[in-house]
């Protein structure tokens, strides 16, 4: 058994050994695909899941989330967020304003509210081996033990960097 492993470690760097610049740029291309995803995707959660950290930490230290339109958007308190502490407060802000919420002036049970965050169509363009531009549709649905409704929907318009080798959200246009 042990030498049918060393054959196939063998066979494994030897295939690695040919294989083509393309075919190891196809592969790095693929794996940084997975990556921004994958980021893409703990922001979304982190959002849905009311997890200021998932959230977060999606984005660079330096990054922008930035709503485009007149102001002021529900749930919002401002149009622009500058860093990854003023990014996080977007969900912290609202995860507190639900703890101190007063019950008997609500519509809806909040112990009953689900968020649901759906993103569409997404789609990432490489800029450079380090820079790339992602766009997709999103909406919101909220369900409460009252009813089922679409909170928003719009078009989230990002740009992401890859540094020390891990994609981030640099700036994150999120479009009404």
């Amino acid at each position: 058994m042990r030498g049918f492993a060393i054959a196939a470690c063998a066979l494994g760097l030897a295939a690695c050994a040919t294989q083509s610049p393309a075919d190891i740029a196809a592969a790095q291309r693929f794996a940084d695909r997975e990556a921004i995803e994958a980021v893409l995707d703990a922001a979304n959660r982190g959002f849905e899941f009311s997890d200021p950290d998932l959230f977060a930490n999606a984005y660079a230290p330096d990054g922008v989330y930035e709503l485009d339109g007149k102001g002021p958007v529900f749930g919002y308190d401002k149009m622009r967020y500058e860093g990854r502490d003023d990014i996080r407060t977007i969900v912290s802000v609202r995860v507190e304003r639900g703890k101190k919420a007063d019950p008997t002036r609500l519509t809806y049970d909040p112990a009953s509210l689900r968020r649901y965050n759906r993103n569409t169509d997404s789609r990432i363009e490489f800029i450079d081996a380090t820079h790339a531009h992602h766009t997709s549709t999103w909406m919101v649905v909220m369900h409460t033990n009252v009813n089922i409704h679409i909170s928003a929907v719009g078009r989230y318009d990002d740009l992401l960097e890859k540094r020390d080798g891990k994609w981030l959200i640099t700036k994150r246009r999120r479009i009404e």
